[in-house]
């Protein structure tokens, strides 16, 4: 697959592309079963027909024997061709679920992560990260519990410059390697689902020591070996009768006192089935690759130890435990006594776990870094007009600066840009304008920004130049009854918290780069002014830099205010008479706003004035 420079066209001319190799593979695959089927009666005729007719010699009936063996290739062969079907199928909804992301049509995309962060998170909650039309969504695909947990930490952790320039050079090396991405994508969405807790519990078994002891090994071989040779003798005459009945007997009761304890840990290593038993395929992917971030670099290295390679120890346990599955069979007791099977398979699951044990979780470590990169690598795919921020050197003044910036939950084709700067300390960007004129939405574009270059991914914008800082955003406060907290209260309680992070003027440290919607809104205006004055008069005496949205055109009327506020706006157009209607270009201005919609807004829902033109609700 040739990557083309067009996402929306290579996502519809891949889907195109898949669909018509699944149909054609369907089509194989539906042949091959009625051969299959054909053959299978072919080999049924010739003993059938030496059982039942009396004239024909019994060695006709040998003839199913080659017959047979034509049917199960043919069994193997069409087990081979089912599998590529559904990996076409895969690979063709994987192309069609690109084409929902860019467009953003957020119902065709896969069920919503759910969110994982705390109530109190610094910015989850404000900056849609999770959930239906969220920034997880509009990331590639992660299938694996590694993936999602390095993805969230990502996602949710704070970061530095260092760490965010190697996440970026990661998702570079592998944002034009769009086949090795679907490939890996194929293989994660063939994966049956792993929670946490299995695979903690899988950990958790492969650092637990051996339980075949060394004699028992010995007797697992010895003692069969010594059963066939009496049954051989008895049946040759060669020994006695009975003798073999002796090691058999050992043989039973050593299956059944280890036979437990034995399914006990075959269960402990199955507890993720059937899926973590089928990650060697993932981790192959992965292991065919060679990369020079150092990301990368350490992330595939970690997949290969002394032992091997992580896909082919995993693929050793699957072997191993589709042996210990042979517990589940009618069949099961004859192997168990007859050979001590389990024994066998016991022994071979220690070994692994010496050799391999101590591994595991360095694998799902790297595997998760692989995931998480590859998922920001789709989205810089997906978008190659936007652009990789820059770093600045932590000794120069905070700032974020940004041209032409976006928000990127909105599609192409009514997103509008605008430039914005943050900072230095001291400063405060100051947000005004009516209702629906794009205030919060600014502010989400710049907290996302902030989001998506700690990622290592792309911006939605032009040019974006940032410091190392520490996101806090307060813009969906609610009240809770439960704990007693009316909104006003939890506004206080959640700009307390910004100050509290918030570092001294003289530190060295990141910043702070705060945003703030609708400061204060749970109280009267006076003493909401008092307040949010009060609180940007603490912000711009300490290392933080951010942007503050509200309605009150008297707020930066205050000296200390006034000097440090760098005023913008948006507005809105209201139409002829005949058209009253109000309409929004989203377009950043200088100054304070001059327009207000609020009364217009209310009229457009039936709010209006009961006396139908008389004194208003604010007159005598």
């Amino acid at each position: 697959m040739t990557r083309r420079a067009d996402p929306h066209e290579g996502y519809r001319a891949r889907a195109a592309e898949c669909a018509e190799d699944a149909a054609r593979l369907e089509r194989a695959s539906r042949r091959l079963g009625t051969i299959r089927f054909g053959v299978f009666f072919a080999a049924l005729a010739p003993w059938v027909t030496a059982e039942l007719s009396a004239g024909i010699a019994d060695s006709f009936g040998w003839l199913s024997v080659p017959v047979a063996a034509v049917f199960f290739v043919l069994v193997g062969r069409h087990r081979r061709l089912r599998a590529r079907l559904r990996r076409a199928q895969v690979a063709a909804s994987l192309a069609r679920q690109g084409s929902a992301r860019l467009e953003r049509r957020w119902d065709d995309l896969s069920e919503p992560v759910a969110a994982v962060a705390p109530s109190d998170h610094p910015w989850a909650h404000d900056l849609d990260l999770y959930g239906r039309a969220s920034l997880r969504s509009l990331l590639g695909p992660v299938y694996t519990p590694v993936g999602h947990a390095e993805l969230d930490r990502w996602l949710l952790e704070p970061w530095d410059a260092a760490e965010a320039l190697r996440r970026q050079e990661a998702v570079r090396e592998l944002r034009p390697l769009d086949e090795l991405r679907e490939r890996a994508g194929v293989e994660g969405a063939l994966l049956d689902r792993v929670d946490p807790q299995a695979l903690a519990r899988f950990l958790e078994w492969c650092g637990t020591p051996g339980q075949v002891p060394g004699w028992l090994s010995w007797v697992a071989w010895i003692g069969p070996a010594i059963f066939v040779a009496l049954v051989v003798g008895h049946a040759t005459g060669i020994t006695g009768p009975w003798l073999w009945t002796i090691p058999l007997a050992v043989q039973g009761v050593l299956a059944w006192g280890w036979g437990h304890r034995l399914h006990e840990t075959f269960g402990r290593a199955s507890s993720g089935l059937p899926g973590l038993r089928r990650y060697h395929k993932l981790f192959a992917v992965w292991e065919g690759e060679r990369f020079e971030s150092p990301l990368l670099s350490e992330a595939e290295g970690a997949l290969r130890s002394d032992s091997g390679t992580a896909s082919e120890a995993l693929a050793r346990l699957d072997r191993l435990l589709q042996m210990a599955d042979t517990r589940l069979s009618s069949l099961h007791p004859v192997f168990a006594i007859c050979l001590l099977w389990d024994v066998h398979v016991g022994r071979g699951m220690d070994e692994w776990r010496r050799s391999a044990g101590s591994h595991v979780a360095e694998w799902m470590r790297a595997l998760g870094d692989l995931e998480a990169a590859a998922s920001v690598a789709t989205l810089a795919s997906d978008h190659p007009d936007w652009t990789f921020p820059a770093f600045l050197d932590p000794g120069v003044d905070p700032i974020f600066e940004a041209a032409g910036l976006g928000h990127p939950l909105i599609p192409d084709a009514v997103r509008v840009a605008n430039d914005v700067t943050l900072g230095p300390p001291g400063a405060v960007l100051l947000v005004t304008g009516s209702n629906m004129s794009g205030k919060s939405t600014l502010l989400r574009s710049l907290g996302l920004s902030v989001v998506l270059a700690g990622l290592g991914g792309p911006v939605c914008a032009e040019r974006v130049r940032l410091s190392t800082v520490r996101l806090f955003t307060s813009m969906r406060v609610q009240d809770s009854i439960e704990a007693g907290v009316s909104f006003f209260m939890a506004e206080l309680n959640r700009l307390a918290a910004l100050l509290r992070i918030t570092p001294p003027a003289e530190s060295e440290g990141p910043a702070v780069l705060y945003l703030v919607d609708e400061i204060l809104q749970g109280t009267n205006s006076d003493e909401r002014r008092i307040a949010g004055r009060r609180l940007i008069r603490h912000l711009l005496r300490r290392r933080a830099i951010g942007a503050v949205t509200t309605h009150d055109l008297d707020f930066h009327r205050h000296p200390e205010i006034e000097s440090a506020a760098v005023k913008v706006h948006f507005r809105e157009s209201v139409g002829t008479d005949e058209d009253p209607s109000l309409t929004f270009d989203y377009r950043l201005r200088s100054g304070l706003a001059t327009t207000r919609n609020a009364l217009a807004l209310a009229e457009r829902v039936g709010l209006t004035d009961p006396d139908d033109g008389g004194a208003d609700d604010g007159g005598p």
